[in-house]
C-alpha cells in the first residue's frame, strides 16, 4: 500500500515537471530572430517605446540566458540613445552579471562598448577609451566588422582627447577597410571622420580635397545627414582660411539640411559655427543674435556639454564688444553647466556603484535560497535513506550516517563562502561611500574657486580692452589728459579687484592644503602631561584674542604619548571657532576643559557657554565646506580639518553632543599613540 502511494506521487510529480518544461520552453532561434526584428523596428519609430518593449519581453517571454543578455543589450543601447545614462548604467550592471554566468564570454562586448558610449556622452573620455579598448579585445573574438566599428569609436575618443595622430591612424584604418566593400554609407562615414582629423590638424588643402569626394558620394546617394556634416566642416575650413562668405554659404546649407534630417544637437553646432564666422567677419550683431538664439535652444535640450560650449563662446563674444555684464552672465551659465555636468558624471558613477551593490545583494539572497533548498533536499534524502536502512539492514544506516556527515561538511563550506561574500559586499559599500564623499569634496572646491577665477578673468579682459583703447587713441593722436586719467582710475580699480581675488584664491589653497591628513609628520610622537600642556597652550592663545575668555580646567593630570603640536592645533581651532561664532553676543565668555581616563583612552570634554549649535546640524558640522555663514571669510573647512587630524593623525575620535547652553565637543585619544598607530596599520 505504501509503495503504491509512493509510485502515484512520483508519477504525478513527473507529469508536472514535464508539462512545466513544455509550457516554459524558451524561444527557438527563428522565433528569437523575429522578436529581434520587432525590437529594431520599434526603435526606428521611437526609442522610448522600444525600451518599454524590451521590459515587456523580459517579463513575459521565456528566453534562454543568452537571449536575455541580448535583449538587455538593446535596452541599454536605447537608454544611451535617449540620454537615460543612469538607467543605462544600471541595465549594464545586470547585463554584466548575467554574462558572467553565460558560456559565451564574447557577449561582454556589448557591456564594454555601451559603457564607452556612456562615458563619451559624459565627456569622461579617458574612461570611455578604457572601455572601448576592452570592447576591441572582445570584438577580435567575434567578427571583423565589430573590430573596425570599435576602432572607429576609439578614433572618435582620441579626437576628443586631442590625440590627433592616434585618431588619424584609427580613422585611416577604418577608411581603408571600407573602400573595397562597396558600402557607400560606411565609406561616407569613414571619409567624414578622417576630414575631422585633418581639420583639427589644420591640413586644410587635404581636407578640402577629401571633402569634395565625400560630398559627391553623399549627393549621389542622398545621404543628407552626412552631407550636412561635411558642409559644416567645409564651412569651418573656409573660415580658417579667411574665405568668410564661402564659409557662410556652406554653413547655411548645413543648417538647412540639419533642420530636415539631423538632430537638435547637430543643428545647434552648425549655428554656433556660423556665429563664429559672423564674428570673424565683424558682423557682431548677427553673431550675438544667433548666439543668444542657440544658447536658449541648448538650455532647453538640457545638453550640459553643449550648453557649456555655447555659453563659453557667448562670454568671449560679449567681452570682445565690452559688454562685461553679459560676459559675466555667460560665464555664470558656463560654470553652472560645467558643475551640472560634473554632478551628472558623479550621479552616473554612483548609479553604477549602487546597482553593483544591489546586484551583489540579490546574488547573495539567491545563494541563501539555493542553500536552503539544498538543505531541505538533503534532509529529505537523509530521511528516506534512514527509513530504508531501518527496513533493510544496519549497513544502510551506516552509509546514511556517513552521507549526513558529508552533508554537514558541505553546509559548513557553503556558510564560509556566504561569509566571504558578505565581507566583499561590505568592502564594496565602503568604496561607494568613499566615491560619494569624494564627489561632494570636488564639487565644493569647484564651487568655491569658480567665483574668484571668473572675476579675475573678467577684470583682466577689462584691463586689456582699456589698454587697447588707450593705445588706439594715442596712435590716432586723440589721447586727452582726461582719457589718460580715466584709464588710470579704471585700471587701478580692476587691478585691486584682481589682487584681492588672487589673495582670496591663495587663502583658499592654503585652507584646501589643510584637508590632506596623510602627509608624513616632521617629528615623532612624544610623552606629554596633558593637562599642563593644555593650560600652557591656552594661556599662550589668550594673548592673541581681543576678547577676554576665562578658561576653567578639571580632571586628572594624565601622561599620554601623541603629537602635542596636533593636539594644540585641534584645541586652538575649537577655541577660535567659539571665539568667532559662539561668543559674538556673550559678555562673560567661559571655556571649560575636562580630562578623564576611560579604558586606556583619555577623553577631553571641551565646552563653552556661547550661543551653541543647533541640534539639527550637529551631524553636518564636520562635513567639508559646511558653514552657517555662506559667503563669509571662511570656507567651512575648520571642523573638517579637526575631524581628519583627530581621526587619522591622532588615531582617535571627535564628536559634537547636544548641549543646553553652548557647544560641547568630546575628543577621545589613545593614551599610547604608537600602539594605536600599529593596530590601525595592522587592521
Amino acid at each position: 500500500m505504501i509503495l503504491l502511494f509512493a509510485f502515484r506521487i512520483f508519477t504525478f510529480a513527473f507529469l508536472l515537471s514535464v508539462s512545466a518544461f513544455v509550457l516554459a520552453a524558451p524561444l527557438t532561434d527563428s522565433e528569437y530572430e523575429e522578436l529581434r526584428q520587432h525590437i529594431r523596428s520599434a526603435y526606428a519609430e521611437n526609442p522610448a517605446t522600444a525600451i518599454t518593449l524590451t521590459d515587456t519581453i523580459l517579463k513575459t517571454k521565456e528566453l534562454t540566458l543568452e537571449q536575455q543578455i541580448k535583449v538587455l543589450n538593446y535596452k541599454a543601447w536605447f537608454q544611451l540613445e535617449t540620454d537615460q545614462l543612469e538607467e543605462a548604467m544600471r541595465t549594464l550592471v545586470t547585463y554584466k552579471a548575467m554574462t558572467l554566468r553565460s558560456s559565451d564570454p564574447t557577449l561582454m562586448y556589448g557591456y564594454y562598448n555601451i559603457s564607452g558610449g556612456i562615458y563619451s556622452k559624459l565627456a569622461l573620455y579617458e574612461q570611455a577609451l578604457n572601455y572601448f579598448l576592452q570592447a576591441l579585445e572582445q570584438a577580435n573574438m567575434r567578427k571583423i566588422e565589430l573590430v573596425h566599428q570599435t576602432e572607429n569609436n576609439i578614433g572618435g575618443v582620441y579626437l576628443a582627447l586631442r590625440k590627433l595622430d592616434e585618431a588619424e591612424r584609427a580613422f585611416t584604418q577604418y577608411y581603408e577597410y571600407t573602400k573595397p566593400l562597396n558600402k557607400p554609407l560606411d565609406l561616407s562615414f569613414a571619409m567624414t571622420n578622417l576630414v575631422k582629423v585633418m581639420v583639427a590638424k589644420k591640413q586644410y588643402p587635404a581636407a578640402k580635397k577629401l571633402l569634395e569626394r565625400a560630398i559627391t558620394l553623399q549627393q549621389s546617394n542622398q545621404f543628407d545627414y552626412h552631407l550636412a556634416l561635411n558642409y559644416q566642416l567645409l564651412g569651418q575650413v573656409e573660415r580658417e582660411t579667411e574665405n568668410y562668405q564661402s564659409s557662410v554659404n556652406y554653413l547655411q546649407q548645413a543648417i538647412l539640411l540639419f533642420s530636415n534630417s539631423g538632430t537638435d544637437v547637430e543643428l545647434i553646432n552648425a549655428k554656433l559655427s556660423l556665429a563664429k564666422t559672423y564674428h570673424e567677419m565683424g558682423k557682431t550683431e548677427q553673431a550675438i543674435q544667433l548666439t543668444n538664439e542657440i544658447q536658449q535652444q541648448a538650455m532647453q535640450l538640457k545638453n550640459l556639454s553643449l550648453t557649456a560650449t555655447v555659453s563659453e563662446f557667448s562670454a568671449s563674444l560679449s567681452e570682445s564688444i565690452g559688454d562685461f555684464k553679459a560676459a559675466l552672465h555667460a560665464y555664470k551659465q558656463f560654470n553652472q553647466s560645467r558643475q551640472a555636468l560634473l554632478q551628472r558624471q558623479s550621479n552616473v558613477n554612483l548609479a553604477k556603484a549602487l546597482a553593483e551593490v544591489d546586484m551583489a545583494s540579490k546574488e547573495l539572497k539567491i545563494a541563501n535560497l539555493t542553500k536552503e533548498q539544498q538543505i531541505k533536499a538533503t534532509e529529505a534524502k537523509a530521511f528516506k535513506k534512514l527509513a530504508l536502512a531501518i527496513a533493510v539492514s544496519l549497513v544502510i544506516i551506516l552509509f546514511g550516517s556517513m552521507y549526513a556527515i558529508r552533508s554537514i561538511y558541505n553546509q559548513k563550506q557553503a556558510l564560509a563562502n556566504t561569509l566571504e561574500t558578505l565581507t566583499n559586499t561590505q568592502s564594496h559599500l565602503i568604496e561607494v561611500e568613499k566615491m560619494a564623499s569624494l564627489t561632494a569634496l570636488v564639487s565644493g572646491m569647484a564651487h568655491q574657486l569658480n567665483t574668484p577665477i571668473g572675476t579675475i578673468v573678467t577684470a583682466s579682459s577689462f584691463i586689456q580692452d582699456n589698454l587697447q583703447s588707450l593705445e588706439q587713441k594715442f596712435n590716432d593722436k586723440k589721447l586727452s589728459p582726461s582719457d589718460f586719467n580715466l584709464f588710470i582710475q579704471q585700471s587701478n580699480t580692476a587691478k585691486d579687484l584682481v589682487i584681492s581675488n588672487i589673495n582670496r584664491l591663495a587663502k583658499m589653497v592654503e585652507e584646501f592644503k589643510a584637508l590632506n591628513v596623510s602627509i608624513a609628520l616632521d617629528k615623532p610622537m612624544s610623552k606629554i602631561k596633558l593637562r599642563s600642556f593644555i593650560v600652557e597652550r591656552m594661556d599662550t592663545l589668550q594673548g592673541y584674542l581681543s576678547k577676554d575668555i576665562r578658561f576653567e580646567y578639571s580632571g586628572a593630570e594624565l601622561t599620554i604619548t601623541s603629537y602635542p603640536s596636533i593636539i594644540g592645533d585641534v584645541l586652538k581651532t575649537l577655541v577660535i571657532n567659539a571665539y568667532e561664532h559662539g561668543f559674538k553676543d556673550t559678555e562673560d565668555a567661559i571655556i571649560n576643559i575636562d580630562i578623564k581616563e576611560q579604558n586606556e583612552q583619555v577623553m577631553i570634554v571641551f565646552q563653552d557657554n556661547g550661543s551653541g549649535i543647533d541640534n539639527a546640524i550637529l551631524k553636518d558640522i564636520f562635513t567639508p565646506f559646511y558653514s552657517t555663514n555662506p559667503g563669509g571669510n571662511h570656507l567651512g573647512l575648520g571642523l573638517n580639518v579637526v575631524f581628519n587630524a583627530v581621526k587619522y593623525n591622532l588615531f582617535g575620535n571627535i564628536c559634537a553632543e547636544p548641549c543646553q547652553h553652548g557647544a560641547r565637543f568630546i575628543i577621545t585619544l589613545p593614551i599610547d599613540g604608537p600602539q594605536a598607530a600599529k593596530q590601525r596599520d595592522e587592521t
